[in-house]
């Protein structure tokens, strides 16, 4: 599902020219096949939130031809500053269809720490959201940020819906509709802390290694807390959901993931060992048979006492 042997220039709805070796072309591919299938599943959902399969297979599309009608070129670097998983997904994928690289900020990030990562990567322009939008706009003050589209409304930033709108009839802009995808040079994500540079060959690795490590299946609810992992792991958690017809249940730092995991109906759950030692002595966690991956080494003794008080399956998430 991965890879498939197209045209870079091919797609379904005329719209989109993104080539098959990136991992916005697959899960969207795979995003609409689900939608087909059951449309109103949730892909990823959160407190606040629902984004549908159908949902998101309708809207990358036209987010990235009004980013292109807006003049972001391919290459541009866009930074992403937002507080909801499933507004995540569809901004991450909605610049990378738009040929241009995602710049994912941490939500905890002070204005000076965004402005100085988004100057040292040359951010174009963000995408930021209601919750996050005072601390993204002062920092756009003092980076080469021009252009500042928002999730809701937010003063001076173009809605992320005016987008959409603007892309729905679009045809593919810019220089990217004839543009091949060089998989193995071409940049699909950048991170500022630690500094790491993605291409879309080492986004396609990771995922096929992801999947290995989670075994995910399409009845599947993926249930994680925000910070409890790296964000290329977060990121690619969300990506392994909408490649799989799962559904990735985002929950905020420092949530209750157990109560999420409850109310999402979760039949798997990523956690730390700090987190998994306290869970292993709490006599009131339900979700008994959930499967829990865990993000370190922990002690046989904690693992034990999660099997026995609660019928835990334990896997490591190497």
């Amino acid at each position: 599902m991965l890879h498939r042997d197209r045209h870079p220039s091919d797609d379904t709805d005329g719209r989109l020219a993104v080539a098959e070796t990136t991992v916005t072309r697959a899960v969207l591919e795979a995003a609409r096949e689900t939608a087909v299938r059951n449309g109103d599943r949730a892909a990823v959902e959160g407190p606040h939130e629902t984004l549908t399969f159908s949902r998101f297979a309708a809207v990358v599309p036209a987010a990235a031809a009004g980013l292109s009608r807006q003049g972001v070129l391919p290459g541009d670097v866009g930074a992403v500053h937002l507080s909801r998983p499933g507004d995540l997904a569809l901004a991450l994928h909605a610049i990378t269809a738009a040929g241009a690289v995602p710049l994912p900020l941490s939500p905890g990030g002070t204005a000076g720490e965004l402005a100085a990562l988004m100057s040292e990567r040359r951010a174009r322009f963000l995408l930021t959201d209601g919750e996050l939008a005072a601390v993204s706009m002062a920092a756009t003050e003092r980076s080469y940020v021009r252009q500042v589209f928002a999730f809701g409304e937010v003063p001076g930033a173009t809605a992320f819906g005016r987008l959409v709108a603007a892309g729905a009839d679009a045809e593919p802009a810019g220089r990217f509709a004839g543009t091949q995808v060089d998989p193995l040079r071409d940049l699909a994500l950048l991170l500022g802390d630690p500094r790491e540079e993605f291409t879309h060959a080492d986004r396609l690795a990771g995922l096929h290694r992801l999947a290995g490590a989670v075994g995910i299946t399409a009845s599947d609810v993926l249930a994680c807390r925000a910070g409890d992992l790296p964000m290329p792991i977060w990121i690619g958690l969300i990506d392994l959901c909408l490649l799989h017809g799962a559904t990735f249940a985002g929950v905020p730092a420092p949530g209750p993931l157990l109560t999420a995991a409850g109310r999402s109906a979760a039949t798997i759950a990523i956690v730390s060992p700090a987190g998994l030692h306290a869970l292993a002595h709490d006599h009131a966690a339900p979700h008994e048979g959930l499967r829990l991956l865990v993000t370190g080494v922990t002690d046989p003794e904690t693992v034990q006492a999660c099997r026995d008080r609660h019928g835990w399956t334990i896997t490591p998430l190497a």
